[in-house]
């Protein structure tokens, strides 16, 4: 089974929610970046995300940034701590983010009959596979 999200409707639900629209752009089926122009006369801040690995319904994630951006991720983390999921850790020093699908109770129903086998993104869209369990 393949479940297909559109980088616009990703991006529009970004903008819905926190009035910001970043750029995604797919560098190939591993890795994403993700970019924002906070204003005019600034330069864009961009992260380069890459699956690593999925297995048991954990996705293990390691990004890439430049310094200005990883001073940014960290303090944006430190000062977040308490509002992120518990199925979400991020290791600022590692520049790692592992999910653990299973401690999201919104997909748990899911879980019981289906696994995640694969993530890919293309030119418009992430996929996701998943297959019976």
């Amino acid at each position: 089974m393949e479940v297909k999200i559109t980088y616009k409707e990703i991006l529009d639900f970004i903008e819905k929610r926190f009035r910001i629209r970043p750029v995604l752009t797919s560098i190939n089926e591993k890795n994403i970046e993700v970019s924002y122009k906070p204003a005019m006369f600034m330069p864009a801040i961009g992260i380069k995300f890459r699956i690593e690995e999925i297995g048991n319904n954990n996705i293990c994630i390691s990004y890439e940034c430049g310094t200005a951006a990883a001073l940014i991720l960290a303090g944006a983390v430190t000062y977040l701590k308490e509002n992120i999921p518990n199925g979400i850790k991020v290791n600022t020093n590692e520049q790692k983010i592992d999910i653990r699908l299973k401690e999201f109770k919104q997909i748990e129903k899911v879980l019981e009959y289906a696994i995640l086998s694969d993530i890919t993104f293309c030119d418009n869209s992430i996929n996701a596979e998943l297959r019976m369990a």
